[in-house]
């Protein structure tokens, strides 16, 4: 058994890669074989649950971070702030929000069984709808509805390690990775920064341009690290998405205002998606607000069809009745998840060329590999015995 390195470099689109703008990326794409990663149609959290079991979120159950649960959140109480939302100023309900998810949230998690739990900026009298979808993280013991990568490595009883950029340093990441364990078979290693400055900066700038640069460089010595920590490492890199310029914003203010907002409807914006759920089979009100999702921004409500295509077909109503999908290069703002306008997005349709990511050394078919490909690669590198993938969960 070789041992193995995943590294994920979050958000490199396919046409980053070259001797200019990624010279170390590029001699390793020539050496071990470059490909295209094909996203799926979601955000970061439901492209981790893919990558990490191998299966698509109609198989696992899991597509976004929070979902429509009405009664059973213990975000309800805060519902009790919704005078708040009347706020003239976005920023200050959004501090607020972000002000209380860092204070009193963190108690309510505690007290509740949950690892994390955060506002974001949903509406406050909204909160007594959505939920948080995991109480803990994806990579714990049976965290998913199917075994993760790291549920078959420590049922075979060996030792893997997940290392994430956003919570450690630079020299603290790669430190830990001078200091992994020599027995360990899989390390795992997520690096956030070019998504980040990709948000926040463009990918059209020069500091975008300057992170892209220091990232490559980050890789090289990442891989470097692991190959002398771990003789023989079988080197794999890639993406989970790429990035679309963000040239026009939509917002959505009839619809936070909406006086059926949320007795009798409920909606989630996302930065590129709308999702919307009805309390009562009302056609004037679904009507009506449909004909105002449409008209506030390009884009389409998706069909069943293009649903189970893209394996969004759920059974329940956890993540949406019906869901209106932007046009690339539009991007919703004010959404439940940004504290800052995006200047840069992903979460268009998979298809859109500008969504798709890369995959070093990974197989693929047509010169594309699917996120669903890297847990089987994995199992297969390691050498686990199939009997391994029916772990109970």
């Amino acid at each position: 058994m070789r041992p193995l390195l995943y590294v994920l470099v979050d958000a490199v689109r396919h046409d980053y890669v070259g001797p200019d703008r990624t010279p170390y990326l590029a001699g390793l794409g020539a050496e071990r074989g470059l490909t295209r990663m094909r996203p799926l149609l979601g955000y970061s959290d439901s492209i981790r649950a893919a990558i990490f079991t191998g299966a698509y979120p109609d198989e696992t159950g899991y597509w976004m971070e929070y979902c429509f649960r009405p009664q059973e959140t213990p975000l309800a109480p805060y519902a009790r702030l919704a005078p708040l939302d009347a706020l003239p100023w976005d920023f200050a309900r959004r501090g607020t929000k972000f002000v209380l998810s860092q204070t009193a949230v963190r108690r309510t998690a505690e007290q509740n069984g949950y690892r994390h739990l955060s506002l974001r900026h949903l509406p406050f009298r909204s909160l007594g709808e959505f939920d948080w979808t995991l109480r803990g993280d994806m990579s714990d013991d049976g965290a998913l509805g199917v075994p993760s990568i790291f549920d078959q490595v420590s049922s075979a009883g060996l030792r893997w390690e997940y290392l994430d950029s956003s919570k450690l340093r630079v020299r603290e990441l790669l430190r830990r990775i001078e200091e992994v364990d020599q027995e360990t078979a899989f390390l795992f290693v997520y690096l956030h920064h070019i998504d980040m400055a990709s948000h926040l900066f463009g990918i059209e700038s020069r500091l975008f341009e300057r992170v892209l640069r220091r990232t490559d460089g980050l890789v090289a010595a990442v891989v470097d690290r692991a190959t002398k920590r771990l003789p023989g490492v079988d080197v794999n890199v890639f993406s989970d998405h790429g990035m679309s310029p963000v040239d026009h914003v939509a917002s959505y203010p009839a619809l936070w205002r909406h006086p059926a907002f949320p007795t009798r409807f409920c909606f989630a914006l996302d930065a590129t998606m709308v999702r919307l759920w009805f309390h009562d089979d009302a056609p004037e009100l679904r009507n009506e607000i449909r004909a105002t999702v449409a008209a506030g921004a390009p884009g389409r409500f998706l069909p069943q069809n293009e649903l189970a295509a893209l394996h969004l077909d759920f059974d329940d109503r956890l993540y949406g009745e019906e869901i209106y999908l932007l046009e690339p290069r539009t991007a919703i703002f004010p959404n439940f998840h940004s504290l800052l306008k995006p200047k840069a997005m992903h979460a268009y349709h998979p298809d859109d060329p500008e969504q798709q990511g890369i995959a070093i050394g990974l197989p693929s078919t047509a010169g594309t590999t699917e996120l669903v490909d890297l847990a089987p690669h994995a199992v297969r590198t390691l050498g686990l015995e199939p009997a391994q993938l029916a772990l109970a969960v």
